[in-house]
């Protein structure tokens, strides 16, 4: 699946610089905290000269994909890490001087693009597991263009940024071809969200971005994906293998409010859980679980669980606000809650529900959360040094051969 099990981070989207409708029951989850029994952190590091770092996306192997950035962000560079955490600068295409990773494969292969100073004169790039760089170029007429997703066969999505400032999501095939996907009638833009392993993309269509059309599209063409009717726009945001999708809605309130769309393109209300007024989508497994957060009343943000039913779950927290990142094929959460002093934490959540604290990097008290989680239990995420230098963090899973 594209990006797997990952949250979007420096991803560029077409908005700016990254009916029926199913009442679910809501339900608590159980007051359960694990202490004991958490992964080793591993302080993953940055290049050579480089002081921070940060995780984007994992796979299977244990292999990452991430950027490393110089002092003031002067210089990025899209990296990968190896199962045993040794760092590759992935490089830049000619002519630029920058580099953002955005996803990774069980391959090992890396997507993202590669630029100088905006989206004006980004390429999208995919970087091989052998260290060969393509540029995968642009549609004609197009002056940018990113890379934000792969599948397991290799075909890429992402997004062109034509001279007349609309944008269009296109997709390339194994062997770098590309497709301007299209925007539904009467829509003159679109972006990508997801793809999965068959091919099947995820995203939005619209013409004015603060008016998005959610839509699908696959092998039998383009299809507008369902809003209740009191949605005014829609972003799916992640895709499984049964093609089920889910992402956020927006209506005349603040917003958003979470939805799925099951593979025929019809619409569930996923709804927060008693005392939730906003929910969002961060994820979904192959078995329909997303999960997300809800905003409650009482300015409290917490990590929630929507079964294939729409039934909510609120995962347990510590003391303060939580939120959930990703979710792997076991149902095992990842994500971050706030400890009694205010500090974050990334966690990890089993699919009881039992809340794991995995702690921050070695020597620091400072906040870390966790941004990832692969089928194996390895969490990814980044957090704060002893010296406030923010770095890539890993929690491998016990048992694991990884490293």
């Amino acid at each position: 699946m594209s990006g797997m099990n990952r949250r979007p981070s420096w991803k560029w989207t077409t908005t700016g610089l990254c009916l029926l409708i199913v009442l679910g029951m809501a339900t608590t989850e159980a007051s359960a905290v694990t202490l004991g029994h958490a992964p080793r952190v591993v302080d993953l590091g940055t290049l050579p000269g480089h002081v921070y770092s940060e995780t984007v996306a994992l796979n299977d192997r244990g292999e990452v994909a991430g950027t490393s950035h110089s002092a003031a962000l002067a210089t990025s560079r899209a990296v990968r890490w190896d199962s045993r955490g040794r760092i590759s600068d992935l490089g830049v295409l000619p002519g630029t001087t920058r580099s953002v990773a955005n996803a990774i494969n069980e391959r090992g292969t890396v997507v993202g693009f590669s630029y100088t100073a905006d989206l004006d004169d980004s390429h999208a790039v995919r970087w091989e597991p052998g260290g060969r760089m393509a540029d995968l170029g642009t549609l004609p007429g197009g002056i940018g263009s990113w890379a934000g997703g792969i599948n397991d066969q290799g075909t890429v999505i992402g997004g062109v940024r034509l001279a007349d400032r609309r944008y269009r999501a296109v997709m390339w095939d194994r062997s770098g071809r590309i497709t301007d996907l299209g925007p539904l009638p009467g829509d003159s833009q679109a972006n990508s969200a997801a793809v999965n392993d068959k091919g099947v993309v995820v995203g939005a269509s619209y013409t004015d971005p603060a008016n998005t059309r959610p839509v699908r599209w696959s092998r039998n063409g383009t299809t507008a994906l369902a809003l209740p009717p009191e949605d005014i726009t829609g972003n799916p945001l992640c895709i499984n293998e049964s093609g089920v999708s889910a992402g956020n809605a927006y209506r005349s309130d603040s917003g958003p409010h979470a939805r799925r769309w099951d593979s025929r393109g019809q619409v569930t209300e996923l709804l927060p859980p008693p005392g939730g007024v906003r929910s969002r989508v961060s994820g979904i497994n192959d078995a329909g679980t997303v999960v997300g957060s809800a905003d409650r009343a009482d300015q409290q943000t917490r990590a929630i669980r929507w079964d294939r039913a729409g039934t909510v779950r609120e995962l347990t927290a510590f003391s303060g606000s939580s939120s959930a990142a990703a979710i792997n094929r076991w149902g095992t959460v990842a994500g971050s809650a706030h400890l009694a002093d205010g500090r974050g934490h990334a966690v990890r959540w089993d699919a009881a529900g039992r809340i794991t604290d995995l702690g921050t990097l070695p020597g620091s008290s400072m906040p870390s959360e966790a941004v990832a989680i692969n089928d194996r239990g390895t969490v990814i995420g980044n957090g704060y040094t002893s010296n406030g230098e923010w770095h890539a963090a890993i929690w491998r899973a016990p048992g694991t051969s990884e490293g």
